[in-house]
């Protein structure tokens, strides 16, 4: 049986224990049964290659003439460390654009004057506003109307203070379909978010299309003009139109023709590329030197760039801007030009680029240099379009960083979106997932903790689940979770739908994930029971390696109600495998399961380890450093002797029972301490226990939090920093939609934390375990509850 879920996977659950007993090898055979697996597959995302230093062309300046040579480039390069941040329409944190099919346009500026950048996205094909801008707030951003209603909006506008009175107008002209470009009046400060902005007429007549335009002073008159390319004049021509003395009652602008030239063109910026004081141009794959007055002299830079986009930078500080090309409109290289004294020369950076309608520069990592950013739409590029950030090492060597792929990109920018002093993106598709918006926030590396994406990947799981265990079960390298009597497989991405696998009856609630049969791929021991309904006959899923299980019940039964916790491992060097169990039922010891040489056909023999139980979980690791592992039960650990373990008190609290632990080396002393979760609706404690000279004296104690029975908890280095934070989720019975799920970021050596909030709403059991479940480097967290079905992802948007 098997069915598709949306968003939210799983995480790792284990629960770690001893077995110390030892039992018969018996070679009865086992029934075996065909797998009651039934496998979906699901689409994956991989990311592309990219060659970062191919070749380098000249090109020699004269106009309309072109020779190029070929010669090599270095590559190498050292930068610092960054965290890129993904939020956006798709995950919440975006306010959902009003539908257009088609998204033209994008511009980033501070609308509202407050000293932050706000976004301000165009479209067409409605039903939804054509224009539209989201402005900035202390939580995010907020939705705003511009213009209502259908208007042919092109890519390619851009935001100017046309009327003098101190706040930014909009401008963007019409598709293949209008002769007309248009400015919007900021109504600020009445900035009402249901009211749309007054539109004025700056071009009415004439040919159609216009893609890119700029405010500059090229006739050196002391007044800004707009420059505009017209795609369909015949030719394509470049104008500059005067702003009216009177701009609000003006009909179209006076505009005169700057060049032009025949076939497709497109892609403009602006920079004094000579040095004499006025502003050169680039349009397409041509440079325009201004001789002062607005007058133009085309030297022809790349003539396969005609459609490219294209932007000055200063690359190599010093002498004359660079000039990079994208592929814009077609496939092609990424490249860049440097002037060597003489003429061009051109160095490709990516050999292909498809569709890089995307492209901006900036220095993103705060070294000083300009890097480049160049994205790809999905047209061609389908689920390998990606988003590339290009670091500069100063003298134009880039390493390349792949922040992700299969998202369509169509005019996304760099802006600083937060407003903390550094470039973040604004990632627009053009007709793919639309209405959408992405936002890459840029963050200093190590440092993010509060940015999480929540997915539900089954909300329908038709019974109670104990534990949730994250491994790859199917050999593709990604984690798949393991809950109840089922295994989610990983899609390769956590937004697209995971399948739910049913293993075969009688295997009911999975306890423990191990390689039992020693074939090299993880298999599931569980009992056969149904939720928390009381059961202690086990049955274990044998994998064959690509996800498909026999299920077999060649073991033992056991006595208890339902686990609490359960670890498999050799306890002794040379030793057989075994489980170790503890039971929720009070009374029961623990149990262990010695695993027979033939786990298929032996028998598997439970005996117990200890009369002795906290009935919780259970962690194993050698505490006493003699060579084999030890159990820890909470607050007590069982050291593994020759025959029944020894018990030994660790802290002996004053309220609160210990339900969730895990072994970790907390203060890098070399040794495990222990971090413990306790069961106490009103002050449940979690702690960590440092680890004295002689484990079986107390250990002394370290509090972390108070919380509400924080009973789902891991541990593992969160914030790259080298030490160890904690997760942990609150088991709030009275109140399910209170119960947060936290980080704990440790921020000095175990002796002081920092609390992060990922989610409130979600109760937690036996949950909250860390995996990196979407491979981006990070740790995601994946969880379970005991009061609803739903098996959740908490995604980590930091992106190394």
């Amino acid at each position: 049986m098997s069915g598709y879920w949306f968003p939210v996977a799983v995480v790792i659950a284990i629960v770690v224990g001893l077995v110390l007993a030892g039992g018969d090898d018996d070679s009865s055979p086992a029934s075996e049964g065909p797998s009651s697996t039934s496998v979906v597959s699901a689409p994956t995302t991989t990311a592309p290659t990219t060659d970062s230093a191919p070749e380098t062309t000249v090109t020699s300046v004269p106009p309309s003439t072109t020779t190029t040579a070929t010669v090599t480039t270095a590559v190498p390069v050292e930068t610092r460390p960054q965290t890129w941040v993904r939020v956006g329409t798709a995950t919440g944190e975006i306010p959902t654009p009003f539908p257009v099919a088609e998204q033209t346009a994008s511009l980033a500026a501070d609308i509202d004057g407050d000293g932050v950048v706000d976004m301000i996205l165009g479209g067409r094909r409605g039903p939804g506003d054509s224009v539209q801008w989201f402005r900035r707030t202390s939580t995010g951003w907020a939705l705003n109307r511009l213009e209502v209603g259908e208007l042919p909006v092109e890519a390619g506008g851009t935001t100017y203070d046309i009327d003098g009175d101190g706040d930014l107008d909009v401008v963007f002209g019409g598709d293949f379909s209008s002769n007309e470009i248009w400015w919007w009046e900021n109504p600020s400060p009445e900035l009402d978010p249901d009211v749309p902005w007054t539109r004025r007429t700056i071009k009415a007549s004439g040919g159609t299309m216009h893609h890119d335009m700029l405010f500059t002073d090229i006739d050196g008159d002391g007044r800004d003009e707009l420059v505009f390319w017209n795609q369909l004049n015949d030719p394509t021509t470049l104008f500059a139109a005067e702003i009216p003395a009177d701009p609000l009652t003006a009909g179209e602008w006076e505009r005169r023709e700057l060049w032009s030239a025949p076939g497709d063109h497109e892609g403009l910026d602006q920079a004094d590329v000579d040095g004499d004081g006025d502003i050169d141009l680039v349009a397409g794959g041509t440079l325009l030197v201004n001789d002062g007055t607005g007058e133009f002299t085309p030297e022809t830079i790349d003539e396969s760039a005609t459609t490219a986009r294209v932007r000055f930078a200063d690359l190599i500080a010093g002498g004359r801007p660079e000039i990079v090309f994208d592929s814009g409109d077609g496939v092609g290289p990424l490249k860049w030009f440097g002037w060597d004294g003489e003429r061009w020369v051109g160095r490709t950076v990516i050999e292909r680029s498809d569709h890089g309608h995307s492209l901006d520069v900036g220095d993103v990592d705060g070294d000083g240099d300009i890097d480049i950013l160049s994205a790809e739409m999905r047209l061609e590029a389908g689920d390998e379009a990606s988003l590339r950030m290009l670091i500069n090492d100063g003298e134009g060597n880039f390493e390349i960083r792949v922040l992700a792929t299969g998202i369509d990109n169509h005019e996304s920018r760099l802006a600083d979106l937060d407003g903390d002093g550094d470039l973040d993106i604004l990632g627009k598709p053009f007709d793919w997932d639309t209405p959408r918006l992405d936002v890459w926030l840029n963050e200093p590396a190590g440092t993010v903790l509060d940015v999480w994406t929540r997915q539900v990947i089954d909300s329908e799981r038709p019974y109670r689940a104990i534990f949730v265990i994250p491994t790859d079960l199917n050999g593709d390298g990604l984690d798949d979770i393991v809950t109840g009597a089922w295994w989610y497989e990983n899609p390769g991405d956590p937004a697209l739908p995971w399948t739910r696998h049913q293993f075969d009856s009688p295997f009911g609630q999975a306890a423990v994930v191990y390689d039992f049969d020693q074939d090299g791929d993880p298999d599931v021991l569980g009992t056969q029971g149904q939720g928390s309904e009381p059961n202690s006959d086990f049955a274990w899923a044998r994998n064959d390696g690509g996800g498909l299980f026999t299920v077999l019940t060649n073991v033992d039964a056991g006595s208890g109600d339902f686990l609490q916790g359960a670890v498999a491992a050799r306890f002794k060097p040379d030793g057989p495998v075994q489980v170790l169990l503890s039971w929720h039922e009070p009374g029961q010891g623990i149990q262990s399961l010695t695993v027979p040489s033939d786990a298929s056909r032996g028998q598997w023999r439970l005996g117990f380890s200890s009369q002795i139980s906290q009935d919780e979980a259970l962690s194993a690791g050698d505490l006493d450093d003699d060579g084999d592992l030890d159990v820890v039960m909470g607050t007590k650990w069982l050291r593994n002797d020759q025959v029944r373990g020894t018990v030994f008190d660790l802290f002996e609290p004053e309220s609160g029972n210990p339900d969730r632990n895990r072994l970790v080396d907390m203060d890098g002393d070399g040794d495990l301490d222990v971090v413990v979760g306790y069961e106490d609706p009103a002050r449940g404690t979690l702690a960590w226990y440092e680890h004295p000279e002689d484990p079986t004296e107390l250990w002394t104690e370290h509090p972390i939090a108070q919380l509400t029975n924080p009973m789902s908890l891991d541990v593992a280095d969160m914030d790259g920093d080298g030490d160890p934070d904690v997760v942990v989720g609150e088991h709030n019975l009275d109140s399910p939609a209170d119960s947060g799920l936290y980080v704990y970021e440790n921020t000095g050596g175990g002796q002081a934390w920092a609390r992060h909030l990922v989610y409130t709403g979600d109760e937690h059991h036996d949950g909250a375990q860390l995996t990196d479940i979407d491979g981006d480097g990070d740790l995601d967290i994946v969880s379970i509850g005991w009061t609803h079905p739903n098996v959740v992802i908490y995604e980590n948007r930091s992106i190394p």
